[in-house]
């Protein structure tokens, strides 16, 4: 039996897309998104997609939330020659970390970090302003899936699952709203009452 991803097309975090979360709620975390089959992921609200889990699943990354992350916690882990990973500070996706990239740039995905010794991150120089030093150990278990907007299709996804997505309703503006003369009610524009009298009967028709 096929499984669903429910994506709320309303938001995301940065590139990551939010999915309804087991629970309640909603988050970037596949590992916290609740499954569901593919008749309850088609009785939800018009602005909810469902996304086959396998194809999602297919195009996910890993990356690092800041919010769950803490250097004071990482200190214990950082041993003599362990593997770290390094933080380039003021670069953000949504709420993920950049992290370095050999051999230069940065990157979003955690399995594309550039991976090196302790040691040789501290022979550097580079001040915390340029770079945090992270242990490998303790942000692999940080970590966690998720997807992002310009990995996924959704035309493609569901190609051949019978789905095809509501196109979201209209919100018709106060001024598409047709009026009537109250003279000789013909329909007159919202906006064309306030420069002229009706050209029908000559009523004027602003409020």
């Amino acid at each position: 039996m096929s499984q669903f991803y429910l994506q709320d097309s309303r938001s995301h975090v940065g590139d990551g897309l939010m999915f309804w979360a087991l629970g309640g709620g909603y988050t970037t975390s596949l590992d916290k998104a609740e499954v569901f089959t593919q008749e309850q992921a088609c009785s939800h609200r018009d602005t909810d997609i469902p996304g086959p889990k396998d194809y999602v699943d297919a195009r996910a990354h890993v990356g690092v939330d800041h919010q769950y992350i803490s250097l004071d916690e990482a200190r214990d882990h950082l041993t003599p020659g362990c593997t770290v990973v390094l933080q380039i500070p003021g670069h953000w996706n949504g709420n993920d970390i950049a992290l370095a990239r050999w051999p230069i740039g940065h990157t979003f995905r955690f399995e594309k970090a550039h991976h090196l010794t302790f040691e040789a991150a501290k022979a550097i120089g580079n001040t915390p302003e340029e770079a945090v030093i992270w242990p490998l150990s303790y942000l692999e278990a940080k970590a966690r899936r998720l997807v992002h907007k310009r990995d996924v299709n959704i035309k493609e996804a569901l190609r051949g699952t019978g789905i095809e997505i509501a196109k979201p309703r209209k919100q018709r503006k106060p001024c598409d709203r047709p009026l009537n003369c109250h003279g000789c009610g013909r329909f007159i524009s919202w906006d064309g009452r306030f420069l002229n009298d009706c050209q029908n009967c000559g009523a004027n028709n602003c409020p």
